[in-house]
């Protein structure tokens, strides 16, 4: 028990020894820094979106169906034009069996308005009774407008003729044969010695001299561009060269015997080379093709009509001197007429009708120049003209140039007067001069020349017969210059 006394008195004696210490001022510890805790960031609640306006839905049209094109095929070769006439310009020429769309139509019906060239939404004009189609031409759209429309032809310039065409009444004096053969150009005969004057009926220009003035006797140069053949390396290409024999290019490869058409856009030619037909093909002046007028193979030589609306060609079988003249349309008609038996046709200038060619009459006078009436003549009796051969006229179709032989036996060139009168020799060098055509001033001829066997070249010479020069060397075929025909352009 003392013991636990013990204990208590020592423990209250330290309890008072304490208290009566100093207190210590106690440190109050900042509160802990509260460490923030990053709270989610409140989950947005989605916006109520408000449903669409509910609209009544809209009635898709039924689609349309597009009306199939109206078409047709082309029942032979045809032409078309930017206006529905024959006299308006000439745009191409399609092939047959071509596929066209059908556009539109005349009040008439008789012409067809379609998608010109095929596949293009451009347009041109083609004579309705070429078109083979099953559709209801009175349906299509009738463009009266462009009915009413004429396009007149353009004509090369030239010079007036001086009078009305008359009937005459001419002789023609078919001079003599020379002791030299005769140039084998139509049906192989000469004329025989001392034939008797033949007396014809011409129906065109009066015989009268050209309105210009006479040509000075020197200087100068010939106006104008030549379209010629040439034969190298085996093939027949057409070329222009100019008058003074500079700015020579080629046209078109596998062609010969080139017409330039009388507005100056497009060239007529033989074709040498099948590239969709042979016989007579168009091309642009430039040279691009337009397509074949007729397939006929020994079709060449072709003349256009002075309005552009025909052509005269001959049809010369191989190994044959004589053929046929023939005519066709180059717009509604597409049909080959023969007009006369012959070769090398020339078609009169101006306001003429009438084809010059060469051949007989009858069954004499061959080797001579005939005339007869492309549209109302009677191939059985031509018009004779006089002794020659190769014959063209002159711009204003009072005058023509042909080859002929001289007393000597050299092929010459020659003039005379439309009916045959007022023969001159031009030419009068040795060797072997043909093939003429006039300059478009008529002062000049260009034609070809062997150059007395030198080699073969175009030439230049007035049509006195004086200042004669070489325009440019151009082969020829061997056995085929009587037919290596030029044409004058621009």
């Amino acid at each position: 028990m003392y013991r636990i006394l013990g204990l208590l008195l020592i423990f209250s004696i330290v309890l008072v020894g304490c208290g009566g210490a100093a207190s210590p001022t106690p440190t109050t510890a900042p509160p802990p820094t509260e460490v923030p805790t990053e709270l989610p960031a409140p989950t947005e609640q989605p916006t109520e979106t408000e449903p669409p306006a509910t609209t009544a839905p809209t009635e898709t049209p039924a689609p349309t169906n597009t009306p199939a094109p109206v078409t047709g095929v082309v029942k032979s070769t045809l032409n078309v034009r930017d206006q529905p006439t024959t006299r308006a310009k000439l745009l191409g020429v399609l092939k047959q069996n071509d596929t066209v769309t059908l556009v539109g139509r005349t009040d008439d019906q008789t012409w067809l308005q379609i998608n010109y060239p095929i596949g293009e939404t451009s347009t041109g004009w083609v004579i309705a009774e070429r078109i083979d189609t099953t559709a209801d031409i009175a349906a299509l759209p009738s463009i009266s407008a462009a009915a009413s429309a004429t396009t007149a032809p353009t004509s090369v310039a030239v010079q007036p003729t001086s009078s009305v065409p008359t009937t005459v009444t001419v002789t023609a004096n078919t001079p003599a044969a020379t002791t030299a053969t005769q140039n084998p150009t139509a049906a192989g005969q000469t004329p025989s010695a001392g034939t008797p004057a033949a007396t014809a009926v011409v129906t065109g220009t009066p015989s009268t001299q050209p309105t210009a003035a006479p040509p000075p006797s020197t200087g100068g140069t010939p106006p104008g561009s030549i379209i010629f053949d040439t034969y190298e390396n085996g093939n027949f290409n057409i070329y222009r060269v100019r008058a003074d024999g500079t700015g020579l290019q080629q046209l078109i490869a596998g062609g010969s015997e080139p017409a330039l058409s009388p507005n100056g856009s497009m060239i007529a030619y033989r074709a040498r080379k099948d590239v969709g037909g042979l016989g007579i093909r168009l091309a642009s002046a430039t040279g691009q093709d337009m397509g074949v007028l007729t397939e006929e193979s020994p079709a060449g030589f072709p003349t256009w009509s002075p309005d552009g609306n025909n052509i005269a060609y001959h049809i010369l079988p191989s190994g044959k001197l004589s053929g046929q003249i023939r005519r066709i349309g180059i717009g509604p008609n597409n049909t080959p007429t023969t007009i006369g038996i012959g070769v090398r046709p020339s078609w009169q200038p101006g306001n003429g009708t009438f084809v010059l060619f060469d051949g007989c009459q009858g069954a004499s006078n061959c080797g001579s120049l005939l005339t007869e009436n492309a549209f109302e003549g009677n191939p059985e009796t031509p018009n004779l003209i006089t002794f020659g051969t190769a014959g063209s006229w002159s711009p204003n179709g009072a005058q023509i140039a042909f080859q002929a032989p001289d007393d000597k036996g050299n092929i010459q060139i020659w003039t005379a007067n439309a009916d045959g009168s007022n023969r001159k020799q031009v030419t009068n060098d040795p060797g072997t001069h043909g093939m003429p055509i006039w300059s478009s001033d008529a002062q000049w001829l260009f034609y070809r020349s062997d150059q007395a066997g030198v080699g073969w070249a175009i030439f230049a010479i007035r049509t006195n017969g004086s200042d004669a020069r070489k325009i440019i060397d151009s082969n020829v075929h061997p056995d085929q210059w009587i037919y290596a025909k030029l044409a004058i352009a621009p």
